[in-house]
């Protein structure tokens, strides 16, 4: 049985939203698909999702603080602006645990009242490159 269900979003850290949004509405033609949220998780992120509001989008992330995981990320040297890539499971744990047997090093999340199950793959499992786990109701 596959693991992952599917891409679901690929997340691009940029300076600043406002500032970006028009090369991906105008240049791109993508549509705004919610306002500027900020996370509930308390990483010191805002987003804002791109799309035709269907399963698989763009998000754009900035940072809201100097010490926010993205202004961390963005500071680096070298770094592309590709932050993360979602994608959708059917279990979570089961997920997970199988990745931790294969000897990929994981990281895991208590769940948030209200807001999907989230998990991850640490880049130092996938040369550099962080992937979020999504459960998704009914995948």
């Amino acid at each position: 049985m596959a693991l992952f269900n599917g891409l679901a979003c690929v997340s691009i850290a940029v300076e600043s939203i406002r500032e970006a949004l028009p090369a991906y509405t105008e240049g791109l033609g993508l549509t705004v698909g919610s306002e500027i949220r900020t996370s509930p998780r308390g990483f010191g992120l805002r987003w804002i999702e791109l799309g035709d509001g269907q399963t698989n989008f763009l998000e754009l992330l900035e940072p809201a603080g100097s010490e926010s995981l993205i202004a961390k990320f963005l500071a680096r040297p070298g770094r592309s602006s590709v932050y993360q890539v979602r994608l959708s499971v059917k279990d979570l744990d089961r997920t997970l645990s199988t990745l931790e047997a294969r000897g990929v090093r994981v990281i895991r999340s208590p769940q948030v009242p209200g807001h999907p199950r989230l998990g991850w793959i640490h880049p130092v499992s996938t040369r550099g490159v962080l992937f979020e786990l999504l459960e998704a109701d009914g995948a």
